[in-house]
C-alpha cells in the first residue's frame, strides 16, 4: 500500500467511525433521507466514481437511453445506494427480527425450499442489486447460511463488516483464498452456500455474455455445482415501487449435464450470469454500475473497446 493511499486509509477511518455514531443515534425515520442526500453528493463530486457509473450505463444501453436518463439513472443508483448504506449503519447491532422484518413481501420461497430437500445443500447466487446484505440474513432464517465474502481493503473495516453479517445478519462469512473446504462441507451438512456471481475479479473465472458483451465471471459456483451436485438457485432482494423490500427466489437452474464439464460450467456460467442480467434489467437504478464489469477484456480485443 503506498503512502498516499496508508495515509487516506488513516484519514477515512476515523471519520466514517463518527458518521457511523452519529447516525446510530438518529431516528430512524431520518436515515432513509440522509443516506438519499449522501448518495447524491457522492455522485455530484466523485468524478470518478461517477464517470465510470456513467460509462457501464451507456455500456449496458447503448441505444435505449438519451444522456439526460443515463445521467438521471446514474444519479439514482448512488442516492439507492446512500440509502442502503445508512440504513445498514443504523441497524447495526439492533435486533436481528427488527432487521430483517424491513423485508415485508416474498416470492418463490418455495424453490428453495425445494431445492433444500434434494440433501444437497443450494448454491444460492446474486448479484450487487438492491441489499444483498439483508438479503443473506433473510434467507438463513430458511437454513443456515454460509456467504463467500472478499477481504476489504481495510482490515479495520472488514471487521466491523463481517461482525454485522454474522452478529446482525445471523450469515456465516467464508473469506475468498480459503472458501472451497468450508463450502464443500457446508453443502455436505445440507446448508446454504451464498455467493454473488456479478463482477469481474480478474481470477477464476471464463467469459460469457452480459449485455451482450463479453464479461469475465466468476466460474467458481459453476465448479462446485459441477462436482457436487448442489443446485443453484438466482435469489435477489429488491426495493418494490413503494420503497420496501421484497425478496424473490427464483427456480434451480437447469445446469446442464452432458458429460462434458467444461462445456457444462460454461453453461451454467451463462445460466448464471443471464438470471442477473435480467434483474439488473428490470432494477437498472439498483445495481452497482460502478463497478467496471467490462474490465477484463478477451485476449486480443482492443482494450478501448471494454465500455463500448
Amino acid at each position: 500500500m503506498g503512502g498516499k493511499t496508508k495515509l487516506k486509509h488513516q484519514i477515512i477511518y476515523p471519520l466514517a467511525r463518527l458518521l457511523m455514531a452519529l447516525l446510530r443515534a438518529l431516528p430512524l425515520a431520518w436515515i432513509p433521507s440522509l443516506g438519499r442526500t449522501f448518495g447524491a453528493l457522492v455522485f455530484a463530486f466523485a468524478g470518478r466514481e461517477r464517470t465510470k457509473t456513467l460509462a457501464s450505463i451507456r455500456a449496458a444501453f447503448p441505444r435505449d437511453f438519451t444522456e439526460g436518463q443515463v445521467t438521471a439513472l446514474a444519479r439514482s443508483v448512488w442516492v439507492r445506494l446512500g440509502q442502503n448504506l445508512f440504513e445498514m449503519v443504523w441497524w447495526r447491532g439492533r435486533a436481528r427480527e427488527r432487521i430483517l422484518a424491513q423485508v415485508v413481501r416474498t416470492r418463490g420461497l418455495e424453490h428453495l425450499q425445494e431445492a433444500l430437500s434434494r440433501g444437497k445443500g443450494v448454491l444460492v447466487i446474486t448479484g450487487h442489486l438492491g441489499n444483498w446484505e439483508l438479503l443473506g440474513g433473510y434467507l438463513s432464517k430458511v437454513r443456515p447460511l454460509y456467504a463467500v465474502a472478499q477481504y476489504l481493503y481495510d482490515e479495520r473495516f472488514d471487521r466491523i463488516v463481517t461482525d454485522f453479517r454474522e452478529k446482525d445478519l445471523g450469515m456465516t462469512i467464508i473469506k475468498r483464498g480459503m472458501a472451497l473446504r468450508g463450502i464443500l462441507s457446508a453443502l455436505k451438512e445440507g446448508k446454504i452456500v451464498y455467493a454473488l456471481v456479478d463482477q469481474d475479479t480478474g481470477q477464476d473465472g471464463i467469459f460469457v455474455p452480459f449485455f451482450g458483451k463479453p464479461a469475465w465471471t466468476q466460474s467458481g459456483v459453476a465448479r462446485i455445482a459441477e462436482k457436487t451436485g448442489a443446485p443453484i438457485v438466482p435469489a435477489f432482494l429488491v426495493r418494490g415501487v413503494d420503497g420496501r423490500f421484497e425478496c424473490h427466489v427464483e427456480r434451480p437452474l437447469p445446469v446442464p449435464r452432458t458429460g462434458d464439464p467444461e462445456a457444462d460450467i460454461l453453461g451454467t456460467v451463462r445460466l448464471y450470469t443471464e438470471a442477473v442480467e435480467s434483474y439488473v434489467k428490470a432494477y437498472p437504478d439498483q445495481w452497482m454500475w460502478m463497478h467496471e464489469r467490462w474490465k477484463t477484456r478477451p485476449k486480443g480485443e482492443d482494450p478501448s473497446r471494454s465500455q463500448e
